[in-house]
């Protein structure tokens, strides 16, 4: 790459090597035209204004790539289903989500692309929810040109079963739940679980469609999750206290096929619970989220309705980023809780 000056009127169509300025007829100074900017027709009469009859270009070595054109095949190497890329302007190029969904992001890949110094890639963190329309991503090039190489070693590292970058889609699930507790069982407490549940299962799309109240005792929570499977729903909730000894968690035991975990490294939530029945994920959910604005449920929840699997390890892995700071105004997940 080399840098050469020729008249204006033969610059349409080429880079400028340098940042133009001018002044305004208010006197202010400022960069009318930055350097990587691609000459057109009609900026010829503005850059006239600004008293240039000369301008400086660049000249890219046959394998050189424009920083424009780097960053853009940059993105689609990362951008997956639920993406598409968009070049705002500035040698960026942004990656927006098409659908409202959870973000995956392959962290280890993305490290060893930003380990490449001619390359620069800043991601939302793995399992953000993301709406239509949000930035999921940006990338670029640290310099005007970037060798073709690089992008050819890129996409080497880019290479995987699934992108470095994809949207899930939520699935639509109609779910139940069984309400544990004497007090709201006889009516002396009115139950507030349901409203809660309702509201987090709406926002992600799906619908509570059946609720049971039942006594603390093990053979009524073990009898109403039963109850609960049978009425064909695609995930069922079970509130309660979580400790190993109580009738929540000893009713998922007993009617689930496996119990991933009970209890995690998070809080609140850490008595929380992951069973299944076959393919339908018994989710205990301690009642202390009641006194909380979040918890581990909102955690779990967009994956479990996103169709994933959690395993018991990566419950594990909660644990670095697992400490609600209980904020005086709540701007999850806009927030450390969970990453």
């Amino acid at each position: 790459m080399k840098a050469r000056e020729i008249p204006l009127e033969e610059a349409v169509g080429l880079t400028l090597a340098h940042d133009l300025t001018g002044i305004t007829p208010g006197g202010q100074k400022g960069a009318v035209f930055r350097r990587g900017h691609v000459v057109q027709e009609h900026d010829l009469d503005l850059l006239r204004t600004i008293g240039k009859s000369y301008l400086k270009i660049l000249e890219l070595a046959p394998d050189d790539v424009h920083e424009d054109d780097a960053a853009e095949r940059l993105a689609h190497l990362l951008a997956g289903d639920g993406i598409e890329v968009t070049m705002p302007g500035e040698a960026w190029a942004n990656l927006v989500a098409t659908r409202t969904g959870l973000l995956k992001v392959d962290a280890g890949r993305l490290r060893h692309l930003n380990l490449l110094d001619d390359l620069l890639v800043a991601t939302r963190h793995n399992d953000s929810p993301v709406q239509v329309g949000d930035v999921v991503a940006k990338a670029k090039v640290r310099g005007l040109v970037v060798a073709n190489t690089v992008l050819e070693h890129a996409a080497e590292l880019a290479a995987g079963p699934a992108h470095v970058l994809r949207v899930l889609p939520y699935c639509t699930m109609q779910v139940g739940a069984v309400i544990t507790g004497r007090e709201i069982y006889e009516g002396r407490v009115k139950d507030a679980f349901a409203p809660l549940l309702r509201k987090r299962l709406e926002d992600y799309g799906s619908t509570l469609v059946h609720t049971e109240i039942v006594p603390d005792e093990v053979t009524e929570v073990s009898r109403g999750i039963v109850t609960a499977l049978a009425a064909d729903v695609d995930m069922v909730f079970v509130t309660g206290g979580g400790s190993p000894d109580d009738c929540t968690s000893e009713s998922i035991r007993n009617t689930a096929d496996e119990v991933v975990f009970h209890g995690v490294p998070v809080s609140p939530g850490a008595m929380g619970v992951l069973a299944y029945a076959g393919a339908i994920p018994i989710l205990g959910v301690p009642a202390g989220l009641l006194a909380r604005s979040r918890g581990f449920l909102d955690l779990i929840l967009p994956r479990l309705l996103a169709g994933e699997r959690l395993t018991h390890d990566e419950v594990a892995d909660y644990g670095h980023g697992g400490l609600c700071l209980s904020c005086p105004v709540c701007v999850f997940p806009a927030c450390p809780f969970g990453k």
